[in-house]
């Protein structure tokens, strides 16, 4: 009996600011039934494919694999790709959501998928589905501006997508990295050793000894002189005085401020400050003709 085609693929034409974004939504799509092999061909944006139901054989760049229910498969930009119901399948349904933007690859990397191995098994669950659903009920709208729920709805899939594969595509000091980045990004918040440990999911006394053989320093010492050198830089410049300095770093008071500086430095912030001033005014009259 032949089966009758269904399918529906829906565009979004980006405001100029979301191009400006390191990701947004480009179309998304459903299709019933794939008899006909899709390909060979590539595309230039990333596209990732749910097999919501059935088996299909997808090939890229010369290698192929089936992937049944549950399964995913990603387009890369220049892969040559094909895809087709698997031979043994019952109708096969695919949902898909295409991507551009320099981040993708980043990001793609986050959820196990790269171009030399494009697909994840058991990789996502009806969540995923549902929000395909949602993107292309967006689409559908009339509505002129729909930029802020699909840019939502992006990030919300690439959410919904199983991550266990990530710690897999990352070296094994990967994570010492990314405590050190939290660190920098963080390091005005009163995180304590057990916070960065439980951040980066390790016992605390493995976290201090790793960090410690990595870093040279212990995780509290390294945070401590990095609020240290921060301050330093606050207190050479007038944009601030040293209240503003102390709070901005995470000081609940000047007098706390005042006796970490002093203990590291031995000199009090507002002798430092003199000092520093007075350090870049002769050398601006070392410099006058």
């Amino acid at each position: 009996m032949n089966r009758r085609l269904v399918r529906e693929e829906c565009f979004h034409y980006p405001a100029p600011f979301e191009t400006k974004m390191g990701l947004w939504l480009l179309k998304a799509g459903y299709q019933y039934d794939f008899t006909q092999q899709v390909g060979p061909r590539s595309v230039e944006f990333y596209s990732i494919h749910f097999v919501a139901f059935g088996k299909v054989k997808f090939g890229w760049n010369g290698s192929s694999v089936v992937l049944s229910e549950g399964d995913l498969f990603c387009l890369f930009p220049g892969s040559v790709y094909t895809y087709v119901e698997a031979d043994d399948s019952p109708p096969v349904k695919l949902m898909w959501a295409a991507f551009k933007g320099d981040q993708m690859p980043d990001v793609l990397a986050r959820v196990g998928l790269a171009s030399d191995r494009p697909y994840r098994n058991g990789a996502f669950n009806r969540t995923s589905l549902d929000i395909v659903h949602e993107a292309l009920d967006e689409l559908r709208a009339s509505r002129s501006d729909r930029s802020f729920p699909l840019m939502s709805l992006a990030y919300r899939l690439l959410q919904s997508i199983d991550p266990q594969e990530r710690d897999t595509l990352a070296p094994s000091s990967h994570w010492l990295d990314a405590v050190q980045a939290y660190i920098h990004l963080h390091g005005t918040e009163n995180l304590t050793v057990d916070d960065l440990a439980a951040w980066a999911g390790v016992h605390r006394s493995h976290f201090t000894r790793s960090f410690t053989r990595r870093f040279g320093v212990s995780p509290s010492k390294y945070k401590r002189r990095w609020v240290m050198d921060k301050a330093a830089r606050l207190l050479s410049e007038d944009a601030m005085n040293i209240t503003q300095a102390a709070l901005t770093l995470g000081y609940s008071d000047l007098f706390t401020f005042s006796r970490s500086f002093t203990r590291h430095f031995g000199i009090t912030p507002s002798a430092f400050r003199e000092r520093s001033r007075k350090t870049v005014d002769h050398h601006d009259n070392s410099i006058q003709p």
